[in-house]
């Protein structure tokens, strides 16, 4: 495997660990070989495959961490809403 896919499914075993950080910097390290023209053309169609996938993973992971914040605000929404109906039968 050259250096070029082998970033390329780090950073996709990345993003399955939940490790973005790790992710980006690994498709940072691979941007720089496009950059510097270091990919072989017999990579460029396996690469274009595999950063697919990645853009699919980093949806997914978008679109999980958009419907938690949605849940932690309905879940404050109705806590605040608790102590305020707790407060009022009290007092």
């Amino acid at each position: 495997m050259t250096k070029s896919l082998y970033l390329l499914e780090q950073a996709r075993e990345d993003l399955l660990a939940f490790k973005a950080e790790s992710a980006l910097e690994r498709i940072t390290d691979f941007q720089e070989l496009v950059r510097s023209g270091s990919i072989s053309k017999d990579c460029v169609g396996k690469g274009a495959e595999m950063l697919r996938d990645i853009l699919s993973l980093a949806g997914a992971a978008r679109d999980g961490v958009a419907a938690a914040q949605r849940q932690l605000a309905e879940i404050a929404a109705l806590s605040r809403h608790l102590n305020t109906g707790s407060v009022a039968q009290i007092g």
